[in-house]
């Protein structure tokens, strides 16, 4: 049986666009979507991958745990609690309103860098004002959890020598606490949030690219590296891997909240704006222009605050209004 020649190259030309296609559609599941490449049966304890992100299990086990009551008002109950992660324990706070008529939405609330659980109780309390269960962490180096964060240079350094470096270490506390909050008796799994400040912004957005249970992400003073890549192959990879940016754009469909001060001198609002330019929908941007506050939560977000808390999980739909904004700032 012959074939005419145009119908010969018709067949080619559509060989072609199907091989296109699929080549595209492959390289936006690896940008978009850069958790689920990792296969569920695959028992991998921790790695980065050839794109630049970090992977752990997404099947972690039941968390060992205690908690003590440290202090109860009319309204809170607030707890210690000790959790075991890889190579050490953790300590946080676990602030709970004292009743609830239904099971409670979840925050796991990473403070910044240096910064200890104590220093943070005072969002956590607001936030947990809204019945939402909030546990919040001394990150690694910080408080009781101890240890001594190492600059950079020294952590790439352990990542080189096939350690694993410390700032993934505390993107896996972040996902134990998740684990925490997510087999709790009163928290709703489905309704579990990472929420961060600054460096643990960055980590909370790590953390929810890497399991996509996790609800959404709300992000306080802070953004990503924007990096753009050097001539280092293995130094682009380390950076990548620890640059919120490079995962921002996987939180979708989830919903993610930034908020950010005009007058934040630590991380410049061109930067966040930036980040959030890489998210995708949908998306929450909460600006405030507060000159007596620098870097961190400012009362002037309570607000913004309430409202992305009702966005991200319901927490409070009789008062606060749910919104999607587009933010369109010149960086």
């Amino acid at each position: 049986m012959k074939f005419k020649k145009k119908y010969l190259y018709l067949i080619i030309i559509v060989i072609v666009i199907i091989a296109a296609l699929h080549y595209l559609y492959k390289a936006s599941k690896s940008i978009q979507t850069p958790a689920k490449d990792l296969k569920k049966d695959l028992n991998v304890e921790w790695q980065i991958d050839g794109n630049g992100y970090l992977h752990y299990p997404l099947e972690r086990g039941e968390v060992k745990f205690s908690r003590e009551t440290m202090n109860q008002t009319d309204n809170l109950l607030i707890s210690k609690i000790v959790y075991e992660s890889r190579n050490g324990n953790i300590y946080g706070l676990l602030v709970l309103p004292t009743s609830a008529a239904k099971l409670l939405p979840g925050v796991v609330l990473l403070p910044g860098a240096g910064v200890s659980k104590e220093s943070e109780i005072k969002l956590a309390m607001k936030i947990a004002e809204l019945d939402a269960a909030v546990l919040v962490i001394d990150q690694r180096g910080v408080g009781e959890t101890g240890g001594k964060f190492p600059a950079l240079d020294e952590d790439y350094a352990s990542y080189l020598a096939g350690k694993e470096p410390y700032q993934h270490l505390m993107v896996y506390d972040a996902l134990r606490g998740y684990d925490l909050l997510k087999s709790a008796p009163f928290s709703d799994p489905s309704r579990i949030i990472m929420a961060g400040e600054s460096l643990g912004g960055r980590i909370a957005v790590i953390a929810a690219a890497i399991d996509r249970n996790i609800e959404g992400v709300m992000v306080i003073s802070s953004s990503g590296f924007g990096f753009q890549g050097g001539n280092d192959t293995s130094k682009d990879l380390f950076l990548k891997s620890i640059d919120s940016d490079h995962y921002i754009g996987s939180i979708t469909p989830r919903r993610i909240v930034m908020m950010h001060n005009v007058n934040d001198r630590n991380i410049l609002v061109s930067s966040a704006v930036n980040s959030y330019s890489i998210a995708q929908q949908p998306k929450q941007f909460v600006l405030v222009n507060d000159t007596r506050c620098n870097h961190g939560y400012c009362d002037s977000m309570r607000e913004g605050l309430v409202d992305g808390l009702n966005y991200l999980i319901g927490v409070n739909p009789e008062d606060a209004s749910v919104r999607e904004v587009n933010l369109n700032v010149s960086a």
